[in-house]
């Protein structure tokens, strides 16, 4: 008996397609007399993280309160602080992209994005015309609910109208695969764009590239 044919491709943004100028977060950081480290921790902690990745907090108050939090630590200028981190930049792997565009011209699947992300995500995406290369964008804090729960991604499949097993499901963090896992799709670790080729091609979603 054949398997099923997969109807979704689910990817994610960070890591895989869009990458954070990380210098820059360790330029602020020195900027303000700090350690990297010590900003990441107050920025990326989890409480505050997971407040802005689910929508507790938009991403103008997720910023705020990181900026008031670094001050009250560290003495630092809350708003200099702020408005530093809103300006971080980052850049996208248009290696990656067109392989996607390739997925999404055979036909095959719906292509989608599911990101843990603020609630800047959708003008993010606009700004550089990524919303549009996709069928369907989730973002977690317009869900409520982020990776690696299973539930979010049972939210996905069902709002995609595809049952889980049917979906494959790539992201670079082994939690996130780990998750999509337990709520039954089939998942993948992102690593770099050749091993992303091999995988899409194994699962039919890319005719096999012709050899050189």
């Amino acid at each position: 008996m054949t398997e099923p044919r997969l109807a979704a491709l689910i990817v994610d943004l960070d890591g895989v397609i869009r990458h954070w100028h990380n210098h820059e977060f360790d330029a602020l950081a020195t900027g303000l007399g700090l350690r990297p480290k010590d900003l990441g921790a107050i920025a990326f902690g989890q409480e505050i993280l997971d407040a802005g990745m689910t929508g507790a907090l938009t991403y103008e108050a997720w910023a705020d309160e990181i900026g008031r939090r670094t001050a009250t630590a560290y003495g630092c200028d809350p708003a200099a602080v702020t408005a530093g981190f809103t300006a971080l930049g980052w850049s996208l792997d248009d290696v990656v992209i067109e392989l996607l565009r390739e997925v999404r011209a055979a036909g095959r699947v719906k292509l989608a994005l599911f990101s843990n992300a603020s609630t800047r995500l959708e003008s993010e995406l606009a700004s550089c015309g990524l919303d549009l290369e996709f069928d369907v964008v989730f973002n977690s804090s317009r869900l409520g609910m982020a990776k690696p729960d299973p539930e979010a991604f049972l939210t996905v499949a069902r709002l995609l109208e595809v049952p889980p097993e049917l979906c494959l499901f790539v992201d670079d963090r082994k939690s996130n695969v780990e998750g999509a896992r337990a709520a039954g799709m089939h998942a993948e670790q992102f690593t770099d764009v050749g091993s992303l080729r091999e995988v899409l091609e194994r699962a039919k979603l890319l005719d096999a590239a012709a050899a050189s």
